[in-house]
């Protein structure tokens, strides 16, 4: 049996226990008790949310984690804890940061994603127009040159690799605001914080929260710690190897499946007034990346679910870093 994915959508409601039950319910009184066993993930709406201590006992017993969304965004996971913790891996990471490892692992990272979104383009061109083909064509080859200078260069500066994955992401976006319908009103790539108005932005956005509440809780449980990277410079307020880590997969599990969606979808009524992400639209997203996770996929010779592979990657960056491998190899499989 497949274990579920509990995703409560819209706002009040109350999480109790019977037995090895969780009990769900709403204010208009319905009900619905769910096995404990059956259920890999619970996601809900802070606003008017209640979970009795009980209920939240049996969620971690079971390795259950409770993933806690305000405002369309998710701002906490209550997970059980690491009781095991790795001392030399903590002190090999911290190593690799002064040391020639970390010039393998950022540079890896940053050509990578350069592949991933050259694939993107490519996949996306065949079903394409010949007018549209042509300009992806060109994009793609402007992301080679790209991903030429930084293969052959051998720089080693952080600030010289971002601005390399600055200028590839560029011909990216540009490439896409070209194939997606102008109805969407995508121009260019915005985060957050630029208060985007379209819903392919918007929606970028918040799946690639989802994608990094996925990528932090695999690091977690490799023993590895968030916020010493390779790539991101280190911060009190971010996790700089989850940033890391995440760009192996932004384009293979958010933006082509994204891109598909919205292709076959045309006209998008995604946006409130407020420009936020309607309930409905919402939750059409938490099914499309959740539906992805779920999609099986070789990679290193190894079949497995998309979040089995996730929840590998940072094992694997592990055995880099205590000598156990020649090198670290980043996910690159487009669906």
């Amino acid at each position: 049996m497949v274990a579920l994915k509990i995703i409560l959508t819209g706002h009040g409601y109350n999480i109790s226990k019977k037995g090895g039950l969780l009990v769900i319910a709403r204010a208009d009184g319905s009900k619905k008790e769910v096995s404990i066993g059956n259920v890999s993930m619970v996601l809900a709406n802070l606003k008017g949310l209640s979970i009795s201590g009980e209920a939240l006992r049996l969620m971690l017993k079971h390795g259950v984690p409770l993933i806690l969304l305000s405002k369309d965004k998710p701002v906490g996971k209550i997970q059980p804890m690491m009781l095991k913790t790795h001392v030399r891996l903590r002190k090999e990471q911290v190593k690799a940061q002064e040391d020639a490892r970390r010039f393998k692992i950022a540079s890896t990272i940053i050509l990578n994603k350069m592949l991933n979104q050259m694939k993107v383009l490519k996949r996306i061109s065949k079903t394409r127009p010949i007018s549209e083909q042509e300009v992806i064509d060109e994009k793609v080859q402007q992301i080679y040159s790209v991903y030429k200078d930084v293969s052959e260069s051998g720089i080693d500066a952080r600030s010289w690799l971002l601005s390399k994955e600055a200028e590839a992401s560029r011909h990216y976006w540009e490439a896409l605001a070209k194939i997606v319908p102008k109805e969407i009103g995508f121009t260019g790539r915005k985060k957050k914080y630029e208060n985007p108005e379209d819903p392919l932005n918007v929606s970028l956005n918040y799946l690639y929260t989802l994608l990094m509440y996925q990528v932090w809780y695999a690091v977690e449980l490799s023993g590895l710690d968030p916020f010493i990277g390779y790539l991101h410079e280190d911060s009190n307020r971010r996790p700089s190897l989850v940033m890391d880590l995440m760009e192996e997969f932004r384009q293979p599990i958010v933006d082509y499946p994204l891109i598909r969606f919205l292709l076959k979808r045309k006209i998008v009524e995604a946006l409130d007034d407020s420009r936020r992400l309607k309930d409905s639209f919402r939750k059409e997203l938490l099914q499309l990346f959740f539906n992805t996770l779920e999609k099986n996929v070789t990679f290193m010779n190894r079949a497995a679910p998309i979040k089995a592979q996730i929840r590998l990657q940072p094992i694997r960056l592990a055995r880099y870093l205590l000598n156990h491998a020649d090198r670290y190899i980043c996910f690159d499989v487009v669906m």
